[in-house]
């Protein structure tokens, strides 16, 4: 059996000792999750998580893979109308790297003069002064922002293949393990679906690059449709995934009804995939 495990970051996970799975297979993880464990594979979609996984030097020696990862060169930079010159203000809307001796940058976030665009729609609506709260034209400006992330020449980080990168994380990580390792098994832990809560479910919540504890949970029908993606490509390989309890026993260890006509798709709850990694037993 070549096993490999996906972890996404549902709470269930929690449960799950990382150290220990990894003595078992190949596991390709999704976001923060670098900051507890480096898998085999780091997967990011989000401007803000790519340049904080960048910037803390995980990419140095970690392979990762994340979406628009196209490399500038340093002359182009002069090109990018600043935050300043737009506004008069943008302190907080940019996030930037030292660039010491790089000669190359990636950018991530929304063009400046779309950016632009949606401060003088603030300032016609809101009444915005020069007194007012920073914090909150901030707030009002929601998910305009850039990141500006300056690159070392050789790095381990790669670009998601264009095919796939407009899926989240959890899904493309699955495929690129599918292409990349060949397996037999792939073991889907911490994709929770959904929430007991009606609160966003996830491990990271309430930290930088992550949305508050009191958020709405997230809407999984993109999650559970491209996951069938994976199903349909890959009708060869055995899907387990992994809920905390047996079906039905809690709001994460449900029954996924869409994916009731794939044969390769089964179900284990945590005791049984103990189980399984100690003796090889699928019950």
């Amino acid at each position: 059996m070549n096993r490999v495990f996906v972890l996404g970051n549902g709470e269930s996970r929690k449960k799950i000792n990382l150290n220990t799975i990894k003595t078992f297979g190949k596991i390709y993880g999704c976001n923060a999750i670098y900051r507890d464990m480096a898998p085999d594979a780091l997967i990011c979609v989000d401007g803000g998580m790519i340049h904080e996984v960048y910037t803390s030097g995980y990419c140095s020696n970690n392979k990762c893979y994340f979406r628009g990862w196209t490399k500038l060169p340093d002359f182009m930079y002069s090109d990018m109308a600043s935050m300043d010159e737009l506004m008069g203000w943008g302190e907080g809307l940019r996030t930037e790297n030292a660039k010491d001796n790089k000669s190359q940058f990636v950018f991530h976030g929304t063009d400046p003069n779309q950016i632009k665009r949606q401060y003088e729609y603030i300032l016609k609506t809101h009444n915005v002064t020069d007194e007012y709260d920073q914090i909150e034209l901030r707030q009002l400006m929601g998910n305009h922002q850039q990141w500006v992330t300056w690159v070392d020449d050789n790095d381990c980080a790669e670009q998601i293949p264009i095919e796939i990168e407009g899926w989240s994380a959890g899904p493309i990580a699955v495929r690129i393990a599918l292409e990349q390792e060949k397996p037999t098994d792939v073991f889907l832990i911490g994709f929770d679906l959904g929430s007991a809560t009606g609160l966003v479910n996830n491990i990271y919540k309430g930290t930088s690059n992550y949305v508050t504890q009191d958020a709405p949970e997230t809407p999984s029908s993109n999650w559970i449709n491209q996951h069938m993606e994976n199903f349909k490509d890959f009708p060869d390989v055995k899907f387990w995934k992994v809920n905390p309890y047996p079906l039905g026993t809690d709001g994460t260890s449900q029954f996924v009804e869409q994916w009731r006509k794939f044969d390769n798709v089964e179900y284990l709850s945590f005791d049984e995939l103990q189980l399984v990694l100690d003796y090889g037993i699928f019950l």
